[in-house]
């Protein structure tokens, strides 16, 4: 899983990139979230439509087995459309989680690094384990923490992080 970031220059500090990059998060929620339930509302209508049209042809169905048959599937998607969009749902609550997460605290600093190697995030832009052997503060990025946790950095064992 990959974070956003800030580049370590857009900032003058974690609380300054905290407060950034958590705005825009917001921001960007709103959006997804009114988004989701223009979905949702889309597809739930479309399950009614399509359950009532089940139900029309069961009342002219002759025979009883069929008419159960329609009823069940006319049943099933009514009980789909109260919630339509499952998935979405479930990723938008965790995205608004992980945003959670985040909120007011400082951002943290991340650096690229190799895959499979066990990423760590910094609190601290003068630790001395983000930068040297040819790793420069100014490759990491600020990020919000939440984000940092769920893709699976864990803290500085040195600044804390």
């Amino acid at each position: 899983m990959s974070v956003s970031s800030l580049r370590f220059t857009e900032a003058s500090g974690p609380q300054d990139a905290g407060e950034h990059m958590w705005a825009e998060d917001l921001g960007q929620l709103d959006m997804d979230q009114d988004r989701y339930e223009e979905e949702r509302t889309e597809e739930a209508r479309r399950l009614r439509s399509s359950a009532r049209e089940l139900l029309e042809r069961a009342a002219g169905e002759l025979t009883r087995a069929d008419r159960e048959r329609l009823i069940d599937q006319a049943r099933w998607q009514l009980q789909q459309a109260n919630d339509p969009l499952p998935q979405k749902r479930q990723a938008l609550e965790r995205r608004e989680q992980i945003t959670m997460r985040s909120c007011g605290r400082p951002a943290v600093l991340v650096r690229p690094s190799l895959p499979g190697h066990r990423e760590v995030y910094h609190r601290d832009e003068t630790c001395g384990l983000i930068s040297g052997d040819g790793r420069h503060v100014t490759h990491a990025g600020w990020t919000p923490v939440g984000e940092a946790e769920a893709a699976g950095y864990r803290p500085c064992a040195r600044c804390g992080g």
